[in-house]
């Protein structure tokens, strides 16, 4: 009788990319995946990949953990991902494997997985390649790089080879993803040219792209490549006040972001009856509520975004994470209220 399977994903298109991965190298090692727990009653594996980004995420990704124990007790359930598994670790049928344990098992498979995994997107034809890992930046509220502190990247070659194979498994898009591409070692431009010229694949798209990603280069491959580059460029930027950029420690400024984005609207991706461009679509996300935040701060944020017309908005309220930089001065300033809180994020969910 064949062994059975079930993925479980919480969190960033990395973590959906890995799961992808991991479903495939249990395929190949002979177990035949469950799409859903309705499916049956029994399952003899389950893999789950947890998130940590906000206390809410860490939460339900332990939450997901207890409650798999007890609808499957008789299951092994391999754990990863970035929540704190403190509270878990002792459980039984519960078996940790660390983000870079987990890693050096899928760098061999160079981020190839098929269709047979039936994740959520290879139904659309759409393929997630993780091409980056890790980060060092050390954003002041971010709890990745205690999680991930270590950088990998996937060598074009291999990103190459990984896409033919996925146009000749059927897939049409491919999304490229990393924890923080702006780290990819060998250029995020460099590689999406490659991508263009060396495959085939009808339509390149991304998770999101930092900021500085989007250099001269990128430019001109968005003008050049205009039907086979995604017209939704999703580009976090956290706020539009350069006192709280620069206390959530992020490389760029409103400056920047004003001139990247002012150049990207320039461009026109897509030809629309009469031969006009139809110009891009931006999403972003944005922390409000972090320590410091002053109206004034908050309106710098709003006016920006209003000013750019972002048609999504992923709107966080600062959630604290133990051990990052901001925790001394989070800890010693004074706190907005939940009220002010609620207010700002309905502001911006409103645009």
């Amino acid at each position: 009788m064949n062994k059975t399977f079930l993925c479980i994903n919480f969190g960033c298109r990395v973590n959906a990319a890995e799961t992808n991965q991991f479903a495939q190298k249990l395929i190949s090692d002979g177990y035949t995946p469950l799409l859903s727990s309705k499916e049956g009653t029994g399952v003899d594996l389950v893999f789950i990949n947890t998130c940590s980004v906000t206390a809410k995420a860490n939460i339900e990704s332990l939450g997901k953990i207890r409650s798999l124990r007890h609808q499957f007790p008789d299951a092994q359930i391999i754990v990863s991902g970035c929540a704190d598994f403190e509270n878990i670790k002792e459980l039984p049928n519960i078996f940790l494997v660390k983000n870079i344990e987990k890693e050096e098992i899928l760098k061999k498979i160079n981020g190839v997985y098929t269709p047979k995994i039936g994740d959520k997107f290879s139904h659309t034809h759409r393929y997630i390649l993780k091409v980056q890992s890790g980060c060092t930046h050390n954003c002041s509220y971010c709890v990745v790089p205690q999680k991930r502190p270590y950088l990998w990247s996937l060598p074009i070659e291999e990103a190459v080879k990984t896409i033919n194979l996925a146009v000749k498994n059927g897939y049409q898009e491919v999304i490229i993803t990393g924890v923080n591409l702006d780290q990819y070692k060998y250029g995020f431009s460099t590689l999406i040219e490659s991508i263009l010229k060396n495959t085939s694949i009808p339509l390149i798209s991304f998770g999101s792209i930092p900021l500085n990603c989007i250099d001269d280069k990128f430019f001109l491959l968005l003008s050049t490549f205009d039907f086979r580059l995604s017209d939704f460029l999703h580009i976090p930027l956290q706020s539009g006040s350069d006192k709280i950029l620069n206390l959530m420690n992020r490389p760029y400024t409103k400056e920047k972001i004003i001139e990247t984005f002012n150049k990207l609207k320039k461009i026109s991706p897509r030809p629309v009856k009469g031969g006009v461009g139809g110009g891009f679509a931006f999403g972003t996300d944005i922390i409000v509520g972090f320590p410091g935040e002053t109206d004034a701060d908050f309106q710098k944020t709003y006016n920006l975004c209003k000013q750019i017309g972002f048609k999504k908005i992923h709107v966080f309220r600062f959630s604290h994470r133990p051990g990052t930089l901001i925790t001394d001065y989070y800890n010693s300033c004074s706190k907005l209220t939940k009220q002010v809180i609620k207010s700002r994020s309905e502001q911006l969910r409103k645009l």
